[in-house]
């Protein structure tokens, strides 16, 4: 579907009007990226609709503002994850909302946001045409200017980075690929807490068995399938 095709979708254009209201709130630069994008961009059922923003609204207040929004406008509330409105800034540091999506967000095609202008909006300059071919192009703003990602970055970008592969059938680039390929190792640094919580989020969290049985392959040829084991291992 072409852009401009989707930014003039009733649903787009009513989340649109959302942003609008919550900037009344004094929510800064409300956005959505992701999920619920991606799927307008590359065809596919899209997911719930998660709200970022910056400024000094704590995200109870923001929570809040939405619901009341929502019902103000008459809009049903079932797609909306208002739990999860998501303030960067007090999260991050971050003073843009496309910071925050440019550093946490792992590739072009997620990293695309709706803003209250109605208009989405690339960042990146890639995620456009990526959604178009199917590509997955890794963010590296969290690589850049002397920044080291953690452990725990570094694994949820690879993690994320297998099951866009896996589960969308996106194309790596040369990066993205050595760059999972390369991530296994930071799987030891990592805490057993932390190890637990991929495994259980990432894995069990995200496939079924039945699942399971046909994504591996993919991970297995970018070294990550072990978490798999570990994953059959904890009874998951």
């Amino acid at each position: 579907m072409k852009i401009a095709a989707i930014e003039t979708l009733p649903v787009v254009q009513q989340a649109a009007q959302v942003h609008g209201q919550l900037e009344k709130c004094g929510l800064v630069e409300p956005a959505i990226a992701s999920g619920w994008i991606r799927g307008y961009l590359t065809r596919i059922t899209p997911s719930d609709i998660d709200i970022a923003y910056v400024g000094p609204v704590a995200p109870e207040d923001a929570q809040q503002y939405l619901r009341d929004t929502l019902t103000n406008l008459g809009i049903d509330p079932s797609p909306w994850d208002i739990a999860g409105i998501w303030n960067a800034e007090l999260a991050y540091g971050v003073k843009h909302t496309a910071e925050n999506y440019l550093l946490y967000y792992i590739n072009s095609i997620d990293t695309v946001y709706l803003a209250a202008d109605g208009k989405l909006h690339d960042p990146t300059g890639h995620g456009f045409a990526d959604a178009e071919h199917k590509i997955l192009r890794l963010n590296t703003h969290n690589t850049t200017a002397g920044r080291m990602p953690t452990a725990k970055e570094e694994t949820y970008v690879c993690l994320e980075g297998c099951r866009r592969i896996a589960k969308f059938g996106w194309a790596p680039t040369p990066y993205s690929a050595d760059r999972i390929r390369q991530g296994v190792g930071q799987w030891q640094e990592l805490s057993p807490t932390e190890q637990h919580y991929f495994i259980h989020k990432k894995i069990t969290g995200k496939y079924n068995p039945n699942e399971r049985l046909a994504v591996r392959p993919t991970y297995d040829s970018y070294g990550w399938g072990f978490v798999f084991d570990l994953a059959d291992l904890s009874g998951g």
